[in-house]
């Protein structure tokens, strides 16, 4: 089963992920990336395996078929049971332009806020030509 959501005012997209996997749940985030995340955006994406048992070999098949989204991920936090980390530790390797980063189960809000870091300080990057610290003055 696949559960998505957007976090409120932030670039994060959590996929929540239980079961074993069948070829629908994968289109599920197929279409969810090919219809709310345009081809210049960028997000980061908060990978939930919580009593996961993998992936049906047509979802395996169709999760090859995800690799077009790879491009509009900026940062990955996979947070598993430590035995699905170190299978997927390699993935880095894979997609050098994505920044991924694996936490166990009890650390999911020490995820959320290694990929807040990146929202937060494009925004202040993205705003700070608006603003001319020398020009500010305490009174």
């Amino acid at each position: 089963m696949i559960e998505i959501a957007n976090i409120e005012n932030s670039s994060i997209v959590e996929i929540s992920a239980s079961g074993k996997l069948k070829k629908e749940d994968i289109q599920q985030v197929d279409d969810f990336f090919d219809n709310k995340v345009s081809d210049l955006e960028k997000v980061n994406v908060l990978l939930l395996l919580e009593n996961w048992e993998g992936l049906t070999f047509k979802a395996l098949i169709e999760d090859f078929k995800m690799i077009k989204h790879w491009k509009s991920f900026h940062k990955t936090a996979f947070v598993a049971d430590s035995k699905y980390l170190k299978e997927d530790s390699k993935l880095e390797s894979l997609f050098p332009s994505t920044k991924i980063e694996y936490f166990n189960l009890d650390q999911k809000e020490m995820a959320k806020m290694w990929l807040e870091e990146w929202a937060c300080q494009e925004k202040c990057v993205s705003h700070s030509k608006y603003f001319n610290t020398r020009s500010l003055r305490w009174s």
